[in-house]
């Protein structure tokens, strides 16, 4: 299946194409529902969502595999060489920046970044990045304005693009970066994360492109800022979420079970104890009073 093939064989609506020698950006609006793939991408690709509503879609960059909802304003990385597919059941809009991979490495070597590996861009799906935003904005608007900054202010926002990327999508300049208030809200995302998420199996690669980190440099980063690994703060949450519904008598033990992502009542049952020192059971039997009072003394 050819690349463009999403846009030549269903065209959308209304689109808008600016090409140079390192970037093609292409906005469309309300393609038609289809599955795209692409054996080996020729140029870094950066695809931002813009259909108003979530749309239901299946994504895959090599082993990276998404199935849910694109927001607007979600971005997904790809780097040159990668294996892409994706596939929607409703029209969707998008804008789409394919950066050829001889610029990223003109500004790396500018940079002083000199090993092949250090400017590898790591693929990414569905993160949040405000810069990306704004710099297709700019890259549109000049598009629109039929390039009237000229080639200096286009090259400009070429190499603002590039050094966001290395920045923060590459093995090196990710790892190198010390912890900083950006690190801080990454971890505050991957907590929110998991708990939107508590009923589903997490994993800590899922987790890591959610927050734009490496699956190592995540772990080292979690366990400094909470005390605890990805997985172990998991277990809290899903066992904090289940004593809230088995203390409101609504649920039996193996519907909260599978309401907060534990494969069945005896997986709760394991780790609610470890943790509480006491069983779900008890809470539902005529021991729920002192259990209550227990919780509420020690601050549970």
């Amino acid at each position: 299946m050819q690349q463009n093939q999403a846009i030549t064989e269903q065209p959308s609506l209304s689109h808008a194409q600016y090409h140079c020698q390192d970037l093609e950006i292409f906005q469309a609006h309300n393609v038609a529902p289809q599955e795209l793939t692409v054996g080996s991408l020729p140029n870094h690709l950066i695809v931002i969502h813009t259909t108003p509503q979530p749309v239901e879609v299946m994504e895959r960059a090599d082993s990276l595999r998404f199935q849910g909802l694109a927001q607007a304003g979600s971005i997904n990385i790809n780097s040159a060489g990668s294996m892409a597919s994706c596939q929607w059941s409703e029209a969707i809009s998008f804008i789409r920046l394919d950066v050829s991979p001889k610029l990223i490495a003109q500004v790396a070597e500018q940079t002083g970044t000199n090993s092949c590996s250090s400017y590898e861009i790591i693929n990414t799906t569905h993160t949040h990045d405000a810069k990306i935003l704004q710099i297709s904005q700019w890259l549109l608007d000049e598009q629109n304005n039929g390039g009237a900054g000229g080639k200096l202010y286009l090259d400009s926002l070429l190499n603002v693009l590039s050094v966001h990327l290395l920045r923060n999508y590459t093995t090196q300049f990710r790892e190198a970066r010390s912890p900083s208030s950006l690190t801080h809200q990454q971890i505050a995302r991957a907590i929110n994360y998991m708990h939107s998420h508590l009923d589903q199996d997490l994993s800590l690669e899922v987790l890591a492109q959610t927050v734009n980190l490496s699956p190592s440099h995540l772990r080292r980063l979690f366990k400094q800022a909470t005390g605890m690994a990805p997985h172990q703060y998991l277990i809290h949450l899903r066992v904090n979420r289940a004593k809230e519904l088995l203390l409101t008598r609504s649920f039996s033990i193996n519907e909260v079970a599978v309401e907060v992502g534990f494969a069945d009542q005896s997986h709760l049952h394991r780790h609610f104890k470890r943790i509480f020192g006491v069983t779900p059971k008890a809470i539902l039997s005529h021991q729920s009073l002192y259990i209550l009072d227990f919780f509420k003394k020690s601050g549970i």
